[in-house]
């Protein structure tokens, strides 16, 4: 039997959620692949397809905790206290130790001006910027539970055209705007925040659509504009001679993003509501055998597998610049060092997670 016996959780939040964590982890090693490579070749372009891929993973983690958080009755202490428990405690851990490891793996000073430099600005910028949105979401809760879909509406379409404005559209009044008050406009309305109603909106909107029609409109999405964020990367970093890549508050990302957030819940209802079909018995490989377990336990400690899986990620970068090449190696390796990655990370935090008192560190919940 398979792990979704259990009705308190939701299938394809965690499928979701497991390609989350996975894309990260991806993301962050074909960046690393990309480095070693000359802009242009064949390499490089290989490693960067997978990267222009992997860049919705961080709208996915948002668009799911929007989803399974918002219009939700509960109080403002006790939300405040579980969320942050759950995000802060593991935080404090790891981000007291990422220092040692990047200085070690990277010859940075030994200094404390420089051990607080990296909490501050390190890859964990992930945490930080959720720690702000968790503040805000009980405002946004309230909001959405006065003015329903309507006013969850209004918010998107205003967060869209700021998207647009302020990240695709170069003009000449915008550009002048963020750069006098770039923490303001930039972050407010067009910022990491609008991805949380997002998540919220597709998970409650009833669309006119067969489930089918759906999620194949998501795979359509996913893959048109995966193919136009390759296509800008590719041409903007010849231009540069470095990479260039749209990054993850950018409507084509957003798109990306809608695309697999659509395509994994709607394959999921059609399957549910179809079951003499070969897609069906595709679905039940992942969801009624061990397979929903891999995913349930990935889900489960993806918060604690983004904290962690930096811990592998720079000892490799220390091992190609001093022993081996790894980074250095063929992109069709990019696979192989990803489940490495994956796993260790997940070993880590599983580990963690069994044992009594670094269990509240583990991230796992």
């Amino acid at each position: 039997m398979g792990a979704y016996d259990n009705s308190k959780r939701i299938f394809y939040y965690d499928v979701l959620r497991t390609l989350a964590i996975i894309l990260v982890i991806l993301s962050h090693t074909a960046k690393q692949f990309s480095y070693t490579h000359p802009v242009g070749t064949f390499d490089w372009c290989f490693a960067i397809c997978f990267q222009d891929i992997a860049v919705i993973g961080v709208p996915i983690f948002l668009m799911i905790s929007g989803a399974l958080l918002l219009n939700r009755d509960y109080k403002l202490k006790d939300f405040i206290k579980r969320r942050f428990s759950r995000i802060l405690i593991p935080f404090i851990f790891w981000a007291l130790l990422h220092p040692f490891l990047f200085m070690i793996c990277y010859g940075n000073p030994w200094t404390l001006t420089e051990y607080v430099r990296i909490i501050a600005t390190s890859e964990y910028w992930f945490v930080w910027m959720l720690i702000g949105a968790y503040l805000l979401l009980p405002i946004l809760n309230s909001f959405i539970k006065e003015y329903d879909l309507e006013g969850l509406a209004y918010l998107l379409i205003l967060w869209f055209v700021f998207i647009i404005i302020l990240k695709d559209l170069k003009i000449d009044f915008f550009t002048k705007l963020v750069s006098a008050h770039s923490l303001g406009w930039t972050e407010i309305f067009a910022g990491y925040f609008g991805y949380f109603p997002l998540g919220y909106y597709l998970s409650v909107k009833k669309f006119r659509f067969s489930d089918k029609q759906m999620y194949l409109i998501g795979l359509a999405l996913l893959i048109v504009f995966t193919l136009v964020n390759i296509n800008y990367t590719m041409i903007q970093s010849s231009h540069a001679d470095k990479l260039i890549y749209y990054g993850y508050r950018r409507i084509v990302s957003t798109l990306q993003a809608i695309g697999l957030f659509l395509f994994v819940m709607y394959f999921s209802k059609y399957c549910e509501n179809n079951k003499d079909t070969i897609k069906n018995r595709i679905y039940s490989f992942f969801k009624d055998t061990y397979m929903s377990t891999i995913i349930l336990s990935i889900s489960v400690c993806s918060y604690g597998m983004f904290l962690t899986h930096y811990f592998i990620l720079y000892p490799l970068g220390w091992v190609t610049k001093n022993i081996t090449p790894i980074y250095s190696l063929s992109p069709a390796y990019i696979p192989v060092v990803l489940m490495a990655i994956t796993f260790l990370a997940w070993l880590i935090t599983f580990i963690f997670s069994k044992i009594p008192i670094l269990k509240y560190f583990s991230g796992a919940n």
